[in-house]
C-alpha cells in the first residue's frame, strides 16, 4: 500500500523549495489565516485562494519575480491535477 501525500503535504513540499525548514509553519500559517481552515483539512477547491494569500506574501518578502513566478506556478499545476 503506497501511502500518498495529503494536500497540504504536497503544498508544504513545494513551498519547501521556496522556504526551506519555514515552509511548514508558512502554508500552515497560510491556510489558518486566510481560509480559516486547518491545514489538514484543505481542499482543492481552496487552492485558487489559497495561491492567491501565497503569491501576495511572497511578493512582500522577496523582489525575484521570476522565482514567485515559478513557485506559483508549480502550485497551479498542482491544482489543475487535483481538479479532475
Amino acid at each position: 500500500m503506497v501511502n500518498e501525500l495529503t494536500l497540504y503535504e504536497e503544498i508544504t513540499k513545494i513551498s519547501e523549495d521556496y522556504f526551506g525548514p519555514m515552509a511548514p509553519r508558512f502554508v500552515s500559517r497560510m491556510v489558518a489565516n486566510h481560509l480559516h481552515k486547518e491545514p489538514k483539512r484543505v481542499t482543492a477547491k481552496d487552492l485558487p485562494e489559497l495561491i492567491t494569500w501565497i503569491r501576495l506574501a511572497a511578493c512582500l518578502l522577496t523582489e525575484e519575480t521570476e522565482t514567485i513566478n515559478e513557485f506559483v506556478a508549480r502550485l497551479d499545476t498542482l491544482s489543475k491535477s487535483k481538479r479532475r
